[in-house]
This record gives C-alpha cells, structure tokens and sequence, in this order.
C-alpha cells in the first residue's frame, strides 16, 4: 500500500474523534443509576458537547492547512468513525460502572490517537505550528476527561 498522506492522516484524526463523539453522546442517553444526574450532565454531557465544538474547529483548521475540502466530506468523516466504533463496546445494554470503565478506555484512546497524529504529521514535514498548538490543546483537554473518568470509575 502507498504511504498515507497527511491529508488522510488527519481525516483519520478526525474519524476517530467523530466515533468519540457519537459514542459520549450515546454514553449521555443511556447512563443510569444512583449517580445519573453527575454522569449524565457534567460528565458525558460536557464531554460530547464539547467535542462537537471541536471537530468543527479540527475540519476548518484542516481544509485550511492541507487545502483539501475532503476533509469536510461527511461520508469520509462517518466512514472513518464507523471503523473505530466497530472496535468498540457500544454504551447501550450496560450498567453505569461499564460505560464509564469503556469511557476512560475510550478516551485514553483519544489521548493517544491525538498525539500520534501529531508525531506522524511532525515527521512527515507536515505539521504547522499551529495545527501542532491545536492538537496539543485537544490532548490536554481528552487528559482532563481522562481524570474526570478516572474518578469516576473509582
């Protein structure tokens, strides 16, 4: 297979940022139990709240930089989610526990998938300052969400 380029680098980024989304969205309609209100609202609410404002940031910085409006194309963005949440546990059908155990896995995956995507596009030559700046401002924030799950899970 041919090398990636950044272009799909970055749409993957964004893929998988989708499925994260979609899937805090879904953890926000389905949690129950004793502790609903917290997780409901200013956990899995905030989250994917949250998240939907930055995809949109992510998509513009991207057409922007790499001047490519596949970037923005929904049927790449939702193809490439769909591959990530294929590999996930889906929040539906679990108790409060599991969703926020997978929530925590889910968002050290982001962390993760952030971070390599900036190291890949560095390496590549195709990283600007600020999209570097961007991605490491969204790894801080998927941290943050890590610690909330984190406690939450204790």
């Amino acid at each position: 297979a041919l090398p990636a380029t950044p272009e799909e680098i970055y749409s993957a980024y964004i893929g998988f940022v989708r499925a994260y989304h979609l899937w805090m969205h879904g953890a926000h309609n389905v949690t129950k139990g004793t502790g609903f209100g917290g997780d409901h609202e200013l956990i899995y609410g905030k989250i994917y709240v949250e998240t939907q404002e930055a995809i949109d940031m992510v998509i513009e910085k991207g057409m922007g930089i790499y001047q490519d409006e596949g970037i923005a194309c929904p049927m790449r963005i939702l193809e490439n989610a769909a591959m990530i949440l294929n590999d996930w546990e889906s929040p539906s059908g679990h108790d409060a526990e599991r969703i926020a155990d997978l929530a925590l896995e889910y968002t050290k995956q982001l962390v993760s998938v952030g971070t390599g995507t900036s190291e890949i596009l560095k390496e590549m030559g195709a990283l600007s300052y600020g999209t570097d700046n961007m991605l490491a401002g969204l790894v801080d924030t998927h941290e943050n969400y890590a610690y909330l799950l984190q406690q939450r899970t204790k």
